[in-house]
């Protein structure tokens, strides 16, 4: 983990990466999880570097566990306690500037592209994306995208917000607060943990856990996946109520 000795991917998980310039069959999510009616996987990217180079290399597909029994594994062996709601003393700034590409130990960072396009380019479908001229195929100004929380297609990038499935506020009360500053940073710019949406539906869950909140039925298993991925990577407890809210969403996912 970040600051503490020990870098976020030398857990066990199984890489969620295709052969590059391939793409998962329709019926995936950018991590190549299943999502019905779904969303194509992008390619993997080249090795990120600290300048802009001719062109900004294409963002990393998500890493996490590519089934339910493994995320169930993992979900065994995360801390269980309770989780209080919202922190009076939760601020967004705290989790440093939005967007930035100054984190550490996370895919992407430091490519000389922030997040939010890193994160609008991996899971735009793919062959859409238009980016603004002169920019290292950065900033990107037009595309389409499927919310996998509705399942609502998007071609604006002003009706898409960059969601964080395990919510910076969830995170703050369940640990965070106590991070360095750079360890927030990282947390809140890891693309392993963040998911091109529809504005509503990202606002409607706010800082909501599991428990509170679920995204359309056939997107459950992959946010399931996703969201313990990151409470294991991160080190974050999870409630009780969350615990059995994402069991039941794992048991959502296809049969093996």
């Amino acid at each position: 983990m970040i600051g503490r000795g020990r870098h976020p991917f030398t857990a066990p998980f199984i890489a969620a990466a295709l052969a590059a310039g391939g793409f998962a069959a329709a019926g995936c999510d950018p991590a190549g999880l299943p999502v019905a009616g779904g969303v194509a996987s992008p390619a993997v990217s080249a090795p990120p570097t600290s300048t802009p180079p001719t062109s900004t290399p294409p963002a990393t597909p998500p890493v996490v566990p590519r089934t339910a029994s493994a995320a169930s594994a993992e979900l065994a062996t995360i801390p269980v306690r309770a989780i209080a709601g919202r922190d009076p003393s939760y601020e967004r700034t705290a989790f440093g500037a939005a967007w930035s590409d100054a984190g550490s130990g996370v895919a992407d960072a430091r490519n000389g592209c922030d997040t939010r396009n890193d994160v609008l380019k991996r899971d735009a479908r793919p062959g859409t994306v238009h980016f603004k001229p002169g920019t290292h195929e950065c900033k990107v100004t037009a595309g389409t995208w499927t919310s996998p929380y509705t399942g609502a297609t998007l071609t604006r990038t002003s009706t898409i917000d960059i969601d964080h499935i395990v919510p910076l506020g969830r995170a703050w009360a369940s640990g965070a607060k106590s991070w360095t500053a750079v360890r927030r940073l990282s947390f809140a710019n890891d693309p392993d943990n963040l998911v091109a949406a529809d504005r509503s539906s990202n606002r409607s869950k706010g800082d909501l856990g599991p428990s509170a909140w679920r995204p359309r039925r056939p997107y459950q298993c992959a946010y399931a996946i996703r969201y313990v991925h990151s409470a294991k990577k991160w080190s974050l407890p999870i409630s009780p109520s969350d615990v059995t809210a994402l069991r039941d969403m794992l048991g959502t996912c296809p049969a093996k």
